[in-house]
């Protein structure tokens, strides 16, 4: 494994390479070790070089040098930068070869886009006086640097003023065309091979300080000079985080090695650089499937009418809009809105007030928040699809916390009903909550849907991304995501098993299913981020094929929650492979999962609204990927690219 002062052993072996005795010798003779370091581990470290070397801390003849040593032999595995000597050797092999040996040829030699634009971030911030080092898995902001860096970001912002700062940052995304449907598009940027490439704000976490600063009035004396100090000094941060795309191409194919590193990013990305949000109509969908789910024991265990708070939110999404803050009397929220004002107390006076770096997802409270207090006379709430996820977390907060165990219950009732009315109309067979039995088990939809040989499995979890999670706690993901994705792609897929034995409702006794290719579509509560982005993660599914993970320091808990995800990915693989198409005897990972979808409850909601068929609800988004890792992103530019033509109804 990959240690983090792995690029300090490299360079020392670099600067070994000319102490005398040191002979040059190939890569393949020195260095292959079966079971070292995997190729892809050794090109983090390159990239990592070519940071350092772009900042200053490298050789640019080094990272040239371990990007030709990887090259040589991308299909083998290393021996571990513990043995100084072979790589010495290997170096000195490297630097002599035609490519590095002439100094034109190594001065015109450019790093990829990634190296190049996070090095002259790194650049930027030790200019301005912020230390820190480059490590094997990149740069590495910690301590006073990084609190440094986080108070002068909530510095500005604190001058510009926190509410003035929440318009600016949606301003600006309406700007950027950063707007479809009332969703907000936060996806990936400049991934084309010819797009220009450069860092994204980070809005998400900005939004975040900004909510947690409303109290503060603009005092800035030149606003325009303190809004472009805090986005490049924002911008900057974010960037030597190294969570970013460049290319469309990233994360298609994971090497195991990779698994833990790529998860960890993608959760930092989300922390970032997006807000969770859902449709206004889903949100509606999901409030009114649950007052038809609770009982009158249950509203009483709640102590408050279901209805009547479903009415309220429903009143205060109309009063805001779709592309702005909204802001209005306190006095008028408390008299429109009793029995939310008395569950809530009123308009938030402090959100967030444990938060201020990303890594700190803990100390996030804006999530459940409906209305802001700005000040002791004003409240806002936040544009209509913040708004809608806001109202669903805080319910099914309320929820938990009222109603104990029962509330597991109620929130996958709530999800199957929601779902089922979605697809009522949209297919000719729709089952919901359909139990079956094989020999003696037994199985229930969720929900299924039949239309002639098109048949779409949909399978629901009330397990949603935790805080801890969020925050960068690796363990509590593969915790949450086996516990979600997995548990719910592992009944998917005997579904399946069972559909093509002919062994499930959807089908008649006798009837050939052999060339049936259902759609299949896992969905939790609430969003889990670009986690669940289509490309990637199918491209985790198919990483886990004969891997196993293991835990590096002992730990008891650590190793449990590794033992289950481990069972269950191999269960999941073994059931797949019975199922999935095949080529000369090999299983193909890759176009059965491309009939595979993760999505949060809103956005299955927003999908079957639009479609013309439930089949239809995922045709426009089943073979293409733009790499952008946020579904409203991809969304918009699959409907500006046509692709839904014909199969969803025009936005309205």
């Amino acid at each position: 494994m990959l240690d983090d002062e792995d690029l300090t052993r490299f360079l020392r072996a670099f600067e070994a390479r000319a102490m005398p005795g040191v002979e040059p010798r190939p890569p393949g003779i020195v260095l292959l070790n079966e079971k070292g370091l995997f190729p892809t581990e050794l090109g983090r470290l390159v990239s990592s070089l070519q940071i350092a070397a772009v900042l200053g801390d490298a050789p640019r003849l080094a990272a040239a040098a371990a990007r030709l040593i990887v090259n040589e032999h991308v299909e083998q595995r290393f021996t571990p930068l513990s043995d100084l000597d072979a790589w010495a050797q290997a170096i000195a092999w490297a630097v002599k070869e035609p490519a590095l040996s002439d100094p034109a040829a190594l001065d015109s030699a450019s790093f990829r886009d990634r190296e190049e634009i996070v090095g002259a971030a790194c650049l930027r911030l030790r200019k301005r006086g912020f230390r820190f080092d480059i490590a094997a898995y990149g740069p590495r902001i910690e301590g006073s640097a990084r609190q440094q860096i986080v108070s002068s970001v909530e510095g500005y912002i604190r001058l510009l003023g926190g509410l003035e700062t929440v318009n600016q940052l949606l301003r600006a995304m309406r700007d950027a065309n950063n707007l479809h449907d009332g969703m907000w598009l936060f996806g990936e940027v400049g991934l084309g091979l010819y797009a220009a490439k450069h860092p994204m704000i980070p809005v998400g976490w900005l939004m975040s300080l900004a909510l947690r600063n409303l109290d503060k009035k603009a005092t800035a004396r030149k606003p325009a000079v303190a809004w472009a100090s805090l986005i490049a000094l924002a911008t900057d941060f974010a960037a030597v985080h190294d969570c970013q795309r460049y290319s469309s191409f990233e994360d298609m194919d994971l090497h195991p090695s990779q698994l833990h590193r790529t998860l960890a990013s993608s959760t930092l990305w989300r922390e970032f650089f997006t807000l969770p949000q859902m449709p206004t109509q889903a949100m509606r969908q999901v409030l009114d499937a649950l007052v038809g789910v609770l009982t009158e024991d249950d509203a009483h265990r709640l102590g408050f009418a279901p209805s009547a708070l479903v009415s309220e939110i429903a009143k205060l999404s109309e009063t805001s809009t779709e592309d702005r803050a909204t802001t209005f009397p306190r006095v008028n929220a408390e008299q429109a809105l009793p029995l939310l004002t008395r569950l809530t107390q009123g308009a938030a006076e402090r959100v967030n007030s444990g938060y201020s770096d990303p890594l700190a997802a803990q100390g996030r409270t804006q999530d459940s928040v409906l209305l802001f207090a700005c000040g002791r006379d004003q409240a806002i709430t936040l544009p209509r699809s913040f708004l809608a996820e806001a109202a669903c977390e805080f319910v099914f907060g309320l929820l938990w916390s009222k109603l104990g165990p029962r509330a597991g219950d109620v929130v996958g009732l709530t999800m199957e009903r929601a779902v089922a009315t979605a697809c009522q109309g949209k297919a000719p067979t729709v089952l919901s909550s359909h139990p079956y039995e094989v020999r003696g088990q037994r199985f229930e939809f969720d929900a299924a849907t039949r239309d002639g040989d098109r048949i779409t499995l949909i399978e629901t979890k009330g397990k949603m991304l935790t805080r801890q999670s969020r925050s960068g706690d690796m363990f509590a993901f593969f915790r949450d995501y086996t516990d979600s994705f997995l548990r719910m792609l592992s009944q998917l897929v005997r579904h399946e098993i069972n559909l093509r034995a002919g062994d499930t409702p959807l089908t008649k006794p006798a009837e050939l299913v052999d060339d049936f290719q259902p759609v299949k579509v896992a969905v939790s509560p609430l969003s889990y981020g670009p986690a669940s982005d289509k490309a990637l993660s199918n491209a985790v599914v198919r990483s886990l094929v004969g891997a196993k993970l293991t835990v590096v320091v002992p730990d008891k808990e650590n190793e449990r929650i590794i033992a289950d995800f481990n069972r269950r990915s191999a269960k999941i693989l073994d059931d797949i492979a019975s199922v999935a198409p095949k080529e000369e005897g090999l299983v193909q990972l890759f176009p059965y999962l491309i009939d595979v979808f993760w999505l949060d409850l809103g956005q299955l909601l927003y999908v079957l609204d639009r479609a013309n068929t439930v089949w239809d609800a995922f045709r426009p988004l089943k073979h293409i990927t733009f790499g952008s890792r946020d579904f409203w992103t991809e969304l918009a530019h699959a409907e500006r690219g046509g692709l839904t033509t014909g199969k969803w109804r025009p936005v309205r």
